[in-house]
C-alpha cells in the first residue's frame, strides 16, 4: 500500500481593489457585530483590531457551517513579522525580495516541518484611512474568490493575524494585514502514518512550489475631502487606497511504497 503526506500551500493570484462596500459586497462582513471591526488601526489598538479580524473570520466560517479558527501564536509571530517587512522594504507579494516564501517562513518559525503533514494558506492586504479597518479588509477578501476560499477552507483550524501600521511605500498611515492559516497533524497521527511505510523506502520526487510573483497591485484613488488649514486655507487630503493579493495554490505529496 502507499500513503501520501499532503503538503498544500494556498496563496492568492489576483490583486483586488475595494474602495468601500462595493456592489455585491459580502453581507456578513458588513454587518457582523465584532467589537473593534470599524477601528482604523494604529499603534495603540492593534490587539483589538486583530481580535476583530479573528471575529470576522469566524463569523464568515460560522455562516458557512464551519468550525471556528483559533489564534496560534506560532503563526501570529511570522504573520506580524511579514506585514512589518512588506512595509519596511516596500513590497507587496507572498514571496519576499530575498526569496522567502510562506512555507519557508513557517518552517523557520517551527510551525511546519519538511516531512510533516500539514496544510497552510495566506491572505495579505493593505488599506489606508477607513479602508484599513478590519471590516473593510474582510469585505475585500470575501469579494475575491481566492481569498474567500482560504477563509472558508474547512481543513484549516488555526490562524495567525499580523497587522502593522503603514503600507508598502507609505509608512505614514494605513495598515498592512497578513493572515496565515494552518492545520498540522498531531505527532500521534504522523507517527501512525509513518508506521504504514516500509523502512528505507525512498519518496517519489516532490513537486517544487511555484515561485510567488510580485503582486500586480492595481489600486484606485478615492476622492478625498479637502480639509481647511489655519486661516481658512484649504489643503489637499491624501487619497485612500486598499489592495489585497493572492497567488496560485500549490500541492505536493511524498509517497512511500509499501
Amino acid at each position: 500500500m502507499t500513503f501520501s503526506r499532503r503538503r498544500a500551500v494556498t496563496l492568492l493570484a489576483t490583486a483586488v481593489v475595494a474602495l468601500a462596500a462595493p456592489a455585491g459586497a459580502h453581507a456578513s462582513a458588513q454587518t457582523a457585530a465584532c467589537p473593534g471591526a470599524d477601528l482604523v488601526p494604529s499603534a495603540g489598538n492593534l490587539v483589538q483590531v486583530g481580535q476583530a479580524t479573528l471575529c470576522l473570520l469566524n463569523d464568515e466560517r460560522a455562516a458557512a457551517g464551519l468550525r471556528p479558527l483559533t489564534i496560534a501564536p506560532v503563526l501570529t509571530q511570522p504573520s506580524a513579522a511579514y506585514s512589518a517587512r512588506m512595509v519596511a522594504e516596500n513590497f507587496f507579494a507572498h514571496q519576499s525580495p530575498d526569496g522567502s516564501t510562506l512555507t519557508s517562513r513557517l518552517t523557520a518559525a517551527g510551525y511546519i516541518s519538511p516531512d510533516g503533514d500539514w496544510t497552510v494558506g495566506e491572505n495579505i492586504a493593505w488599506g489606508q484611512g477607513n479602508l484599513a479597518t478590519a471590516r473593510n479588509i474582510m469585505v475585500a477578501w470575501m469579494n475575491s474568490p481566492g481569498h474567500r476560499h482560504n477563509i472558508l477552507t474547512g481543513e484549516f483550524t488555526e490562524v495567525g493575524v499580523g497587522i502593522v501600521p503603514g503600507t508598502p511605500g507609505d509608512t505614514s498611515w494605513g495598515a498592512t494585514y497578513t493572515t496565515d492559516f494552518g492545520n498540522v497533524a498531531s505527532d500521534t497521527t504522523s507517527a501512525a502514518l509513518a508506521t504504514t511505510a516500509s523502512a528505507g523506502a525512498k519518496p517519489a520526487a516532490r513537486k517544487s512550489a511555484k515561485s510567488a510573483k510580485r503582486c500586480p497591485v492595481s489600486t484606485a484613488r478615492v476622492r478625498a475631502a479637502k480639509a481647511k488649514g489655519k486661516g481658512g486655507a484649504k489643503k489637499g487630503a491624501k487619497a485612500k487606497r486598499v489592495a489585497t493579493c493572492a497567488g496560485a495554490s500549490t500541492r505536493a505529496a511524498a509517497r512511500k511504497p509499501r
